[in-house]
Order: C-alpha cells, then sequence, then structure tokens
C-alpha cells in the first residue's frame, strides 16, 4: 500500500472513531431527557437567529350533515380552498437579571414586532398599521407556540425515538421523533443542537405525513455574542400595543361550571376546565393531553343559522357543528390541534347534562 493509501486508511479510521464516539455521547442522553434539555434551553440560553415558519391553510364549507356524510368525509377534499404561507422573523431572546427577555422582529411585511419581559408581551408597530383597529389581533408570533411546547410533560400517548444526526444552521443536531400512538394526534419531529439543546428545527405532521407546520432556524448565534441592545425596537415611530399581561389567578372550577359535556374526545385527553365565558353566552370546554390541547366552545344558534364550516391553519383547525335541540339549538365549535376527522366526532358528541 502506497504512502497516500495508508494516508487515506488512516483518515478514515480516525472519522469512524470520532463519529462513533459522538454517536456514542448523542446515545448517552436518552429522548425524554433530550425533551428536557430542550425546554430548559428555550428558557434560559442567550441566542440571536433568523428562523422561517411555514404553515398549510386549508378552507372548506359543508352542507348541513347527515349520518352517512360525516362517516364518509374524514378528510378535506380536493379542490377545496388551500394556501400556504412562509414567513421569517428574528429573534432575540436573553436572560436580564434573572428575567427572560426576547423580541421578535417580522422580516415580511410591514415592520412589525413582538417584545417580551417575563410574562407581559408587548406588540411594536407602525402607526396606521391596520392591527391597531382589532384589538388583540396581533398574535404573539409563531415562535412564542412553538417554543411554549412541554414536550418533556406530554403523556404516554406518545413514542419518542432518537433517529441519528443531522446538520441544521450549521450546527450539529440530534433528531428525535415524536409520534402519537393513535389518529387522534399529530406527530412532531425535533432537530435539537446537539450542544446546547436548543430547538433548531421542528415539523408537525398529520397521519399521512403531510407537513402542517415547519419551523427552522437559518443562522443562529448562542451564548456571550448575544448583546442586550438588540433586545431595544427598532420599528420608525413605533405605537405600542398590549397582548398579554400576567394571568390572573384562575376562577375556582366549582363557581359556575358549565352543564355542557363532551361525549367522546380522544384516549388520553382530560378537561382542563369547564366553564362559562365571563360575560358572554358562550360556554368553553378546555382539552388537553399534556402536549396537544383543544377547545370546544357551545353557543345558541344564531337567529339567521350558521353553516358548518372547517378551516386549518398549519395545525389548528377551526370546526363548526350545528346541534339541533331547544328553540333554535346551538352551534358548537372545536378550536386546537388535532385531525378534522377528530375535532368533528368530538363536536357531534357534545351534550348538555340533563337533556
Amino acid at each position: 500500500m502506497g504512502g497516500r493509501g495508508i494516508a487515506a486508511a488512516f483518515v478514515a479510521v480516525a472519522v469512524v472513531a470520532a463519529v462513533s464516539g459522538r454517536a456514542a455521547s448523542t446515545d448517552a442522553k436518552s429522548p425524554r431527557e433530550w425533551l428536557h434539555a430542550m425546554d430548559g434551553a428555550f428558557r434560559n440560553l442567550d441566542y440571536d437567529g433568523v428562523f422561517s415558519y411555514y404553515t398549510a391553510e386549508r378552507a372548506q364549507q359543508l352542507a348541513p350533515p347527515v349520518a352517512e356524510q360525516r362517516e364518509r368525509i374524514h378528510a378535506f377534499g380536493v379542490g377545496r380552498r388551500t394556501q400556504t404561507r412562509l414567513a421569517t422573523y428574528r429573534v432575540v431572546h436573553k436572560v436580564v437579571n434573572g428575567v427572560e427577555r426576547e423580541r421578535i422582529e417580522h422580516l415580511d411585511g410591514p415592520p412589525r414586532e413582538v417584545l417580551r419581559v417575563g410574562e407581559r408581551i408587548v406588540g411594536v408597530l407602525q402607526p396606521g398599521d391596520p392591527l391597531l383597529a382589532l384589538e388583540g389581533a396581533l398574535p404573539a408570533t409563531p415562535y412564542v407556540g412553538v417554543f411554549a411546547r412541554r414536550f418533556d410533560h406530554m403523556s404516554d400517548n406518545y413514542h419518542v425515538a432518537a433517529r441519528g444526526l443531522d446538520r441544521i444552521a450549521g450546527r450539529t443536531t440530534v433528531r428525535l421523533g415524536v409520534t402519537p400512538r393513535d389518529q387522534d394526534r399529530f406527530g412532531y419531529r425535533l432537530w435539537l443542537d446537539e450542544a446546547t439543546g436548543l430547538l433548531l428545527r421542528s415539523e408537525m405532521h398529520d397521519v399521512q405525513e403531510a407537513k402542517l407546520e415547519i419551523f427552522q432556524f437559518v443562522s443562529v448565534r448562542i451564548g456571550d455574542g448575544v448583546r442586550a441592545t438588540d433586545l431595544a425596537p427598532t420599528t420608525p415611530n413605533a405605537v405600542l400595543h398590549d397582548l398579554a399581561q400576567p394571568a390572573a389567578p384562575p376562577a375556582p372550577r366549582s363557581a359556575s361550571p358549565s352543564s355542557w359535556r363532551a361525549g367522546w374526545v380522544p384516549r388520553g385527553f382530560r378537561m382542563a376546565s369547564g366553564m362559562p365565558v365571563a360575560g358572554s353566552p358562550v360556554s368553553a370546554l378546555v382539552y388537553s393531553d399534556g402536549l396537544a390541547a383543544f377547545s370546544v366552545f357551545i353557543e345558541a344558534m344564531p337567529e339567521g343559522g350558521a353553516a358548518n364550516v372547517v378551516s386549518r391553519r398549519g395545525a389548528t383547525v377551526v370546526l363548526t357543528h350545528a346541534r339541533s335541540g331547544g328553540d333554535r339549538g346551538h352551534l358548537v365549535t372545536v378550536v386546537g390541534e388535532v385531525p378534522v376527522a377528530t375535532a368533528r366526532r368530538v363536536a357531534a358528541g357534545v351534550y348538555r347534562q340533563g337533556e
């Protein structure tokens, strides 16, 4: 064997040894331990990066359902209105004197920012932005929803497995798969920074493996290079718009509980609350399995009636179902991150105790 051959063989052995060593160190943590590390990284690390967020949106209006139609319709059909959205954001996150601070900047469309100090969230808009006329309409951006997920608190209705190493935004990542054990919830694929546990990419997909939401950093800086000055808003002539304040203590569940119940919910979902909405004739039921959640709203049918409508933005479905009974009947709306067929079955089974 010539000198080049020996050198090549040596390099190959060194590469295999290095990869094997990395794999061994990765395997030292269980998938659940990686999820726990990810949750801590969200809140404790300083990071400054640009990420993209993709969602698929679909809407469909249905004729008043009959039993046969409800059994046959399980997903959106071909020819329904479909739209995809891709947006780009910058996020700066830093812990200052023990308090989380965050600035999220919309890099597409009108200049908009979201600032967070602890639990308080403020929108930063330009004068004349149409969102100023819509109280509470500015969302706290998809980033907040992605990073608020508590995968380490999920129930046993999901299987978590390591899927090897990959590379995102120039950094080595550990891939995890979070697979539901039934067809009544969505699955996830996660890419965690090997060095810190920070989530660098996530995908949410349905039972057909279609991607509903994709979040991914395209560039990121982690650690001491993140500057506190980058937490300051940059929108010119900014108008501040409160989006969220620290939550008030929840009302006791024994106070005026709702008489409405869901006759069927997927296995593992438990009712977190069931109360009339304050100052409104609407009752709300909230169910969660520890990771996914959905809400059921019940109100009297409007005098003009209402169509059965189902729409989905990313993983969030909004489904309305006309329920007969009473003078005009009731309108049931299910909102949450569950498949359409699951939301439809939940809505169809809603009943009022004593009827």
